[in-house]
């Protein structure tokens, strides 16, 4: 993972810049009363609260001059480059999933719940990032997640339009997905703070993303019992809203192998190439991987071999690829590949998406009979409104990729739609 040489330097360079660093005063884009007010109330009250107990509600009812109060310390902690260690400590609860044995550690899925007072204040520290963030750019073109403007069905469109102009000119479309083994989870923090600080973000917002990022904790609770508190030497804290933007922050310098096309969302990782040739595709897609492989090592990010995927387009009947090698395995070409939330076909004729969501908008319609029936005592509203949340949302999806498909596909779905 990373050469010790590349890791020491690193180190050494995060080390020797913040230890001679010192907090601006005052610094830049104060908060104020009326920001953290509307910051409250964009927290979501069913939110569940950490270790301290405060739920969104109880800010809720905050006087005026606790919200001063409020306003003064979070300003007070930006000055001096400051994140409470009370505030990245967290709650995991292991949630069980199913059908998986229970003794299993890998069968829990663990929700981490952070400090609801932390989480306001990274929200106002989120908001100063992104604004330096979209004024300097440093977020490439290809990079579609979590982003103002951008949307899952936003890159997906971006896709199926190069793999369709591709057919304009009778040319084969090569896909890889690279997948990245705990991407957030294995972040390393030297690593994202010399990005950071290669980025030239204000000395202000370096110093209290530093002190967020770094000495962050957790203790596991399993009905009325709770570990000993464990430190995260690495990775991002899940459900911060900080972690996205730095995650993104941290792939921004991906390499762009040539005669390719990149499509990220998040760590969701997309390789394209076009040829008239099977075989130029292959050797593409393979010194693009090779590439990106040796980047992720050096900045200790895992790529699962394992769970690597490969997928060729094409309207014609070509030569059949040959086989595409990654790190001395194997990556077999699929015969469908779900990308995004939708499943792709080698046309992209979308029958078998159409086909899988309608069937899962008629289960979830079978469940939701009894309050869907004539005979329901529920109001006509909350009928149409159950609908439209639940069923027409799943039925219409990514709309604007697939609408383009055979009127026999589309009239059986809106069949089922009305």
């Amino acid at each position: 993972m990373g050469t010790p040489l590349h890791s020491i330097t690193i180190t050494r360079f995060v080390n020797r810049f913040f230890r001679n660093t010192i907090p601006h005063t005052p610094p830049l884009h104060l908060t104020n009363i009326y920001e953290v007010k509307r910051k409250i109330l964009s927290l979501k009250l069913r939110s569940a609260s950490g270790n301290d107990g405060i739920n969104p509600l109880m800010l809720r009812h905050l006087s005026r001059k606790t919200l001063t109060h409020l306003t003064y310390l979070f300003n007070h902690l930006r000055r001096l480059g400051h994140f409470p260690t009370c505030w990245k400590r967290a709650k995991v609860v292991p949630i069980p999933k199913p059908n998986k044995p229970g003794n299993y550690p890998k069968s829990y899925r663990p929700i981490s719940l952070l400090s609801t007072l932390g989480k306001l204040f990274e929200s106002i520290v989120a908001a100063r990032l992104t604004s330096f963030v979209n004024r300097q750019h440093l977020l490439p073109h290809t990079q579609f997640g979590f982003r103002k403007k951008h949307s899952t069905v936003s890159q997906l469109a971006r896709i199926t339009d190069y793999i369709s102009n591709g057919y304009n000119f009778h040319k084969h479309s090569g896909m890889v997905m690279l997948d990245l083994e705990e991407a957030y989870d294995t972040v390393w923090i030297h690593g994202l703070l010399y990005k950071l600080i290669s980025f030239k973000l204000p000395t202000y917002l370096l110093l209290t993303l530093k002190a967020f990022l770094e000495g962050r904790s957790f203790t596991v609770h399993l009905n009325d019992t709770s570990s000993s508190l464990k430190t995260t030497p690495s990775g991002l804290a899940q459900g911060s809203v900080l972690s996205t933007t730095h995650f993104a922050l941290y792939i921004s310098d991906m390499p762009h192998p040539p005669n390719t096309q990149l499509a990220l969302y998040a760590d969701d990782t997309a390789i394209l190439t076009q040829s008239w040739r099977t075989d130029t595709i292959v050797h593409r897609l393979t010194h693009a991987t090779s590439v990106l492989f040796r980047y992720f090592t050096t900045w200790k990010l895992q790529v699962n071999i394992n769970k690597t995927e490969a997928f060729l387009f094409t309207r014609r009947l070509p030569v059949p690829p040959t086989r595409l090698h990654f790190q001395q395995t194997v990556i077999p070409w699929n015969s469908q590949i779900r990308y995004l939330g939708i499943l792709l076909d080698p046309k992209l004729l979308f029958t078998k998406h159409l086909t899988s969501v309608t069937h899962k908008a008629t289960g979830i319609f079978l469940q939701l009979f009894p309050l869907l029936a004539r005979d329901s005592t529920l109001s006509i509203p909350n009928k149409i409104t159950l609908y439209n949340r639940c069923i027409r949302s799943a039925l219409t999806y990514a709309a604007p990729v697939w609408s383009n498909t055979s009127i026999l596909q589309l009239s059986s779905s809106a069949n089922f739609a009305i």
